[in-house]
């Protein structure tokens, strides 16, 4: 296994996503099931690829979307439908990663969501950490998360946040539990 020193991958880390995981796998009930789905809208996932320069373009001194082509790894079920690999950690993505010249990605839910989803699209979904948790996100699963998710913010009973802003109300909120409810 290569050794990745001081990238951004190594700062990839979904505690929160990991718990609501094994607390489905304790007690799998709509609740936790829930609660899984939510953690995993929120996390963001090292997904394996391979990047290589567009023909012409490899002695440009770096890459942009314009010299560059992505090939993701994928996997595939028994029915011949193939999958993106999702990666909750580092640690996760060594259990997999065998190739020396594997990159990464770090996307999240709605990006993985747009690739999956897209009409030109004929991925099954997605796996989260397919050596160990082995999670399935299939493809009508992410369809109608995405559309609820969507009714709901049209109907007001959520509200789209930036990362910041969800950051800040993630603070407050555990500010509130730590004190009782009550802040200052």
């Amino acid at each position: 296994m290569k050794e990745v020193e001081n990238r951004f991958e190594d700062e990839i880390i979904n505690p929160a996503l990991m718990l609501a995981i094994s607390r489905m796998k304790e007690n799998n009930n709509p609740d936790t099931q829930n609660k899984m789905v939510q953690e995993a809208m929120n996390a963001k996932f090292l997904v394996p690829c391979i990047m290589q320069f567009k023909p012409g373009t490899e002695e440009e001194p770096r890459r942009d979307p314009g010299n560059t082509v992505v090939n993701f790894r994928m996997l595939k079920d028994p029915n011949d439908k193939l999958f993106f690999m999702v990666f909750t950690d580092m640690e996760e993505f060594q259990k997999w990663e065998d190739n020396d010249k594997q990159n990464v990605m770090v996307l999240g839910f709605d990006n993985l969501a747009s690739m999956v989803a897209s009409e030109k699209s004929d991925t099954g979904g997605f796996v989260i950490n397919p050596s160990s948790t082995n999670i399935v996100f299939r493809k009508e699963v992410i369809k109608n998360i995405v559309v609820n998710r969507e009714k709901a913010i049209a109907e007001g009973k959520i509200v789209r946040m930036t990362g910041e802003e969800a950051r800040a109300f993630r603070a407050e909120r555990n500010k509130k539990e730590e004190t009782g409810g009550e802040l200052g």
